[in-house]
């Protein structure tokens, strides 16, 4: 398909996805290619950096605001002291967010332990360990842990441990809250930038990957009532609460 796109000489190329992306990249190096919903575009050997891409690829990265994320695990709990970070030691992805994770929740005042996990199989055991030790878990975004969230929650749940994650999905499978992107915002700045590209107004090569810094938060209200988390007035009524079973908003 990537072929066939660069055959029919369009302008401009947009690939949703890493793997699209990827296989966009591998057919042309001359049409501008805009990335959508890439998280690191950088390990993913499709941009130089995301200051200066440096080829004719650019666009758009769904990677967390995780700095937001922790601030609002501190908001919601807010005599927490310790934050526990779960994440897979496979996944390099995962290990750049959870030092961004680190340095803001450090700055919060916060003790950081981090438990990297090689499979999905030391996951349960994991969370046992570390619910002894943290006041609340984080998870960045990262695919073993996602795919293992329903255990993750069962353990954390008998200790009474929130968590907090970095996608939405992880939310109505029990996490506590997040800050996700806004995926409707995504696609809008996907299609700018292309917009720009086609109009002469921008190139790939000079063009940084867009990043967001702010997004939905997303308070799952069976955790609260679980939990017994004292949600502050304000930020329960800007938020789109979700529940564990249906997963659906309300």
């Amino acid at each position: 398909m990537s072929e066939q796109l660069v055959n029919k000489k369009a302008d401009v190329l947009v690939g949703i996805a890493t793997p699209a992306a990827q296989a966009l990249a591998n057919a042309t190096s001359t049409t501008p290619i805009v990335l959508g919903a890439v998280t690191d575009p950088v390990a993913a050997g499709l941009v130089r950096d995301m200051k200066t891409p440096g080829k004719n690829i650019t666009g758009v990265s769904d990677q967390p605001p995780v700095a937001s994320e922790i601030k609002l695990g501190k908001e919601l709990m807010p005599h927490a002291k310790t934050v526990g970070m779960l994440y897979s030691s496979t996944e390099d992805n995962s290990k750049s967010q959870v030092d961004t994770a680190a340095k803001a929740a450090t700055q919060l005042g916060l003790k950081v332990k981090k438990f990297a996990v090689p499979s999905s199989n030391e996951i349960a055991q994991t969370v046992q360990v570390m619910s002894s030790q943290v006041d609340f878990i984080y998870i960045p975004l990262d695919n073993t842990i996602a795919n293992a969230m329903p255990t993750v929650t069962e353990e954390a749940n008998k200790q009474k441990k929130p968590v907090i994650t970095s996608v939405d999905t992880m939310v109505t499978q029990g996490g506590l809250a997040t800050i996700g992107v806004n995926q409707y915002q995504l696609g809008i700045q996907t299609g700018k930038m292309a917009a720009n590209i086609l109009k002469g107004k921008s190139k790939p090569a000079t063009t940084p990957v867009y990043t967001f810094t702010t997004g939905d938060t997303i308070i799952n209200k069976d955790q609260v009532q679980r939990l017994g988390i004292n949600v502050p007035e304000k930020l329960m009524k800007n938020a789109k609460i979700v529940t564990t079973d249906a997963g659906k908003n309300k």
